[in-house]
Formats: C-alpha cells, structure tokens, sequence
C-alpha cells in the first residue's frame, strides 16, 4: 500500500515539474525580443514606418516579427503589401501563399496575390485569385475589374466586357472601369461604344485626360479628325505625355 502511495506521488511530482517547464517555455516564448522590442512591438513600428512611407524600415519590421511570431497573418500580409509596392512581387506572392496557408478567408491576400501575378505577366494565376475573391465576396466591383484586366490581355474581350459590365452593375461611378471597357470595344473596332464609355468616364470626371486621349484616338478610327485633335489637345493641356508626343510628331499646338 505504502508502495502504491509513493507511485502516485512520483507521478505526480513529475507532471507537476512538465507543467511548470511547460509554463516556463510559454512564457519565455512570449518574452521573446529583438533589439529589446517583441513581436507586437516590431510590428507597430512596421505599421508606422509604411505610413510614413518608409518601406525599407517596414520590411526591416515585419521580418523581425514574424522571426519572433512566425504564425501571425497580418504580420505577412503587411509584409506582402510592402514587397508588393518595392515590386519585389515574387516575395510578396510568397508572403501572401502564408497568409493564405494561415487564414484561407483573408481577401486582401488573394487580391494583392492576384495584382502580383498580374504584374509579373502570369494572367492566368491572377485570375483564379480574382475568381476566389468574387467566390469570397461576390459583390465586390474590385476583383472584377482587375479580373477583367487580366482577360483583355489574354485576348479574351468577350469575357472581359462581361467582367467590365458587373463591375459598373456594382459601381457605377468608376470612371476607370469605362475606361477600361472603352479600350477592349476599341480592340474589336467597335469604337461607337468605346466613344461612348470614354463620354461617360469624361461626364464623371471631366479633368481625367486619359478619357480625352482615348476618346481622341476612337474618333480618328472613326474618321472624325477635328473631334480627334479636340480631345488630344484637352489631354495634352491637362499633362498627359502621350497626348503632348502625339500632337507635337503631328506639328500641332495645344
């Protein structure tokens, strides 16, 4: 019996020593720092120095974070967005693949994997992330404009216009989307429908000179010359480079 009794208070001495080496190895995990800043720490600061629009010290941030706090998505999401806007788009996808793995529900992962892909010419992985944020949160005007983006560069206008359409149904009033739609009807030589979106980019934003040169140059498909000149020199005078070469290899003031 005395033998059964000194059994039990061995075992019992040795779960209470894992306890406490376990609440030991927690808490020295939490206490954890670099340079004498935690995780949380070097991850405010991250936050701040991207505010100030100081990447290169955010960067700096957010990896000495996520050395201390390997498993905290917005750790690499902040990360990703700041490789995304240094261009280090192959790191950012890298970032985002994490954030992903971490939190499969976080949209602005998808979206910023999707404009990297984009950028990087991988049209194809950008779309199935756009699908994925449609698939998130389909009344997003976002994700189909820039899904869009991606379909005319493939060639696929048809699907492309269909993108463009929903995301004017969802957001009517953004003049880049018109744009956009304008310059794929263009790419079929439907210029008609292209002058009439480039109207109602000009009617929401009548200083956006990109709608004027567009405009300018669907017009002289068109065989409108003088309407064409009109709408490059308005470009040309509101400080579209584009505008100003095309009229100045024309001789022609603006």
């Amino acid at each position: 019996m005395r033998r059964r009794g000194t059994h039990i208070i061995i075992r019992y001495n040795l779960l209470l020593f894992f306890l406490v080496a376990l609440l030991i190895t927690v808490g020295c995990a939490h206490k954890k720092t670099i340079g004498g800043f935690n995780a949380n720490e070097w991850f405010e600061m991250g936050r701040q120095a991207s505010i100030d629009n100081r990447s290169d010290k955010a960067l700096d941030a957010f990896n000495k974070a996520i050395e201390l706090d390997p498993k905290v998505a917005k750790a690499y999401v902040n990360r990703g967005r700041t490789n995304y806007y240094l261009g280090n788009y192959h790191q950012a996808i890298a970032d985002y693949d994490k954030v992903i793995e971490l939190d499969p529900k976080e949209t602005e992962a998808y979206v910023n994997r999707g404009r990297a892909y984009y950028y990087l010419g991988n049209y194809h992985q950008a779309i199935l992330d756009y699908d994925k944020i449609i698939e998130l949160d389909p009344k997003g005007a976002e994700a189909y404009v820039n899904r869009g983006y991606a379909y005319h560069y493939l060639g696929n206008h048809k699907q492309a216009i269909a993108d463009y359409d929903k995301a004017i149904e969802l957001d009517p009033n953004n003049i880049h989307t018109y744009v956009s739609r304008g310059g794929v009807y263009v790419k079929l030589g439907n210029h008609k429908q292209a002058i009439a979106d480039y109207n109602k980019a000009i009617k929401l934003n009548a200083e956006f000179p990109l709608a004027y040169y567009n405009r300018g140059l669907a017009y002289s498909a068109f065989g409108n010359h003088n309407q064409a000149i009109t709408d490059l020199k308005i470009a040309a005078r509101l400080g579209l480079k584009e505008a100003q070469d095309n009229l100045k290899q024309q001789g022609i003031a603006w």
